[in-house]
C-alpha cells in the first residue's frame, strides 16, 4: 500500500471516527434534554463532555477536509492567477499549502509539552465526585490530528508544485459548490 492511499485511508477513518463523536455529542444533548424536561434529572457532565468533544471533532475531521478542498478560503487572488497562468496559480497554492504545513508542524511541536505535563501531572476537566476526564487524550487527538495536518499540508503542497512544472491543475474544483470534481 503507497503512503498516500495510507494518509488518505487515516484521513478518511478519522473523519469517520469525528462524525461518530458528533453523533455521541447529539446523543449526549439530547439525552440531557431530556432527563432535564422530564424527570428534572440532567444529565452529569454534558458541558464537560460537549466542550471537550468539540476540539476532538475538529482536529479528526480537519485532514479530510483540507484534502476535500473544503476548507473556507478567501480564493479571489487564487482564480484571478488562475485565469492568467496556471503555473503560477499552483505554486502560489503550493507556498501557501508549504505555509500551512509549517504552521501545523510548529502547532503540533507547542501541543506535545501541554499533552506530556497533562499525562504526568493527572490534569482532569470536570469536578471529582461528579463528572472528570483526564485532560492528555484529548491532547494526545490534537497533537495527532496536527501531525496529520501538516502531513496533509505537505502531501498537498507537492502536488501543486508538481502540478504548477507540468501546467495543470492538482486538483479541479467545481466553483458552484467548492467540491472537488
Amino acid at each position: 500500500m503507497s503512503p498516500l492511499r495510507l494518509l488518505d485511508g487515516l484521513t478518511r477513518g478519522m473523519n469517520a471516527l469525528g462524525t461518530c463523536l458528533v453523533l455521541f455529542i447529539m446523543g449526549v444533548v439530547l439525552t440531557d434534554v431530556v432527563g432535564r424536561s422530564l424527570f428534572s434529572r440532567p444529565l452529569t457532565g454534558t458541558a464537560e463532555m460537549v466542550a471537550m468533544s468539540i476540539a476532538v471533532v475538529v482536529y479528526l475531521q480537519f485532514p479530510s477536509t483540507l484534502a476535500a478542498g473544503r476548507v473556507i478560503a478567501a480564493d479571489g487572488l487564487v482564480g484571478w492567477l488562475g485565469q492568467r497562468s496556471v503555473r503560477a496559480e499552483q505554486w502560489l497554492l503550493a507556498v501557501h499549502h508549504a505555509m500551512g504545513c509549517a504552521l501545523f508542524a510548529v502547532t503540533a511541536r507547542y501541543v506535545w509539552p501541554l499533552l506530556v505535563i497533562a499525562r504526568d501531572s493527572g490534569d482532569y476537566y470536570g469536578t471529582p465526585a461528579m463528572f472528570s476526564f483526564p485532560k492528555w487524550p484529548i491532547f494526545a487527538v490534537i497533537f495527532f490530528g496536527c501531525v496529520v495536518m501538516a502531513v496533509q499540508y505537505l502531501v498537498m503542497s507537492a502536488g501543486f508544485a508538481r502540478a504548477g512544472w507540468q501546467r495543470r491543475r492538482f486538483i479541479e474544483v467545481d466553483p458552484a459548490n467548492k467540491v472537488v470534481s
